[in-house]
């Protein structure tokens, strides 16, 4: 995956599993482990992409808390940005204020791949209220290429044209099915909005997100 991301002109990737979710209960000390041994085996290869640690942490009202007690949690342990996941389906109850305490503790949540949950898709003007609210927002490649269906693919394009997007990533879990190409959606988001601001998607804001800087 790692090389074939490279080949498609990724230089830096963060490595988010999913956690807290009830479904995949990784320890952090699993997720270090793993993330030093893919680094190491990737430096024999000489494929030259960093690792950067994160996580796909779901939605659940001790959020604040749990952050600040384990910052790997957060992109690049940088303790600012992590990425925040809502069921497929639904919206947690009272995640707006939930969003106003994060971002008050200058804990950033990245809504990920909103595009794809069923209420979003239905009340957009929702998702707007939380980007207002500070919350930023990162969509899948492949809904932007229509990979994911026609409504996910409809709803990343209103979310673009809304200017709701900061990031655009892979969501990669494996090279088939999902692999890690991130230029064909570069290309359309290039069309549609123009190439300065792919860019930003693409490369600007994701690299201010791993350094801590947005």
């Amino acid at each position: 995956m790692c090389r074939m991301a490279w080949e498609d002109g990724v230089t830096v990737m963060a490595a988010t599993p999913h956690v807290f979710n009830g479904v995949y209960e990784h320890t952090l000390a699993d997720i270090q482990a793993q993330m030093a041994s893919l680094q190491e085996r990737l430096a024999h290869e000489e494929i030259p992409i960093e690792i950067v640690q994160g996580a796909e942490v779901f939605c659940r009202p001790d959020l604040p808390s749990l952050l600040e007690e384990n910052p790997e949690l957060t992109i690049n342990g940088g303790k600012r940005f992590f990425l925040l996941e809502f069921p497929r389906s639904i919206i947690p109850p009272n995640i707006d204020q939930l969003i106003v305490q994060l971002v008050t503790r200058n804990q950033i949540p990245i809504i990920v791949h909103p595009e794809r949950n069923l209420y979003i898709q239905a009340n957009l003007e929702f998702l707007e209220e939380l980007v207002r609210d500070g919350a930023l927002c990162q969509i899948t490649a492949m809904s932007v290429t229509g990979d994911f269906g026609p409504r996910a693919a409809q709803c990343a394009h209103e979310l673009l044209r809304r200017d709701c997007v900061h990031v655009i990533a892979s969501d990669t879990h494996g090279m088939k099915a999902r692999p890690p190409i991130l230029s064909r959606a570069r290309e359309a988001v290039s069309r549609q909005l123009g190439a300065p601001r792919a860019r930003e998607l693409f490369e600007i804001f994701p690299e201010k997100i791993v350094n801590g800087q947005l």
